[in-house]
């Protein structure tokens, strides 16, 4: 089994590359300027009285060098540009034929969540309970106004948009007990703000136990899960 790589592992790589390669290039440039201004500073008073007032002195670069130098930043450009839709796509599409979905609808003002277990649908509003390493493709679509949904940390986000389904996936962390934050990115109405809706990982054997044991065991245990992890919140400090 090919292993999948999370979303925000992806983006930080390519943020890794694009920071490497510009402090590649701004340290050759700043190298070559430090070099031109020692090489061509102007020396002493003989060289003084051999310059003329107003005159601008202009000296061309040796063509072999003007060429290795472009030769150089091109290379460094095109694998940026290669390295970024190769990584672009792949997010484009899920990477697992075994991912587990999960229905999304955003509405004016929160999320709507839907499970299919054996035909039924179980349905929660602003919570959303996933197991643990695994990928999750996530179905969106909104019933009134533009939406978009995502996670800052899995650094994700797609349109929800009114008669369109659009697909986005994550790979959950690989334990469980992390409650991540899912928003809406766009601004949709007074209440824009407050489309807040809980992501809650729980052990993967816990979940898909739940899961294959049919549409009420699911649903209680969806449930009690949600409902706990709103108990401690309002026992927290």
């Amino acid at each position: 089994m090919v292993e999948v790589l999370s979303t925000d592992a992806i983006w930080w790589s390519l943020f890794t590359m694009f920071t490497a390669a510009g402090l590649i290039l701004a340290g050759t440039v700043t190298l070559i300027f430090l070099y031109l201004i020692y090489r061509y500073r102007v020396k002493g008073s003989e060289d003084k009285d051999e310059l003329e007032p107003g005159r601008i002195y202009v000296e061309t670069p040796a063509k072999g060098s003007s060429r290795l130098l472009l030769v150089f930043t091109g290379i460094i450009v095109l694998s940026l540009i290669v390295a970024t839709f190769d990584e672009t796509i792949y997010l484009e599409r899920t990477p697992s034929e075994e991912a587990f979905v999960i229905w999304v609808t955003g509405f004016q003002f929160g999320w709507q969540f839907d499970y299919n277990v054996d035909g039924e649908t179980i349905t929660t509003i602003g919570a959303v309970v996933v197991p643990s390493d695994t990928v999750i493709e996530f179905k969106v679509t909104s019933r009134d106004v533009f939406h978009t949904f995502g996670f800052a940390e899995f650094k994700v986000k797609i349109d929800a948009l009114p008669g369109i389904v659009n697909s986005m996936w994550i790979k959950t962390p690989e334990e469980p007990g992390e409650v991540y934050k899912a928003y809406c990115y766009e601004l949709c109405g007074i209440g824009h703000s407050l489309m807040v809706a809980d992501m809650i990982v729980v052990d993967k054997n816990e979940f898909f136990q739940a899961y294959e044991a049919g549409p009420q065991e699911f649903r209680n245990f969806i449930n009690q899960v949600i409902s706990e992890y709103r108990a401690s919140l309002q026992g927290a400090p």
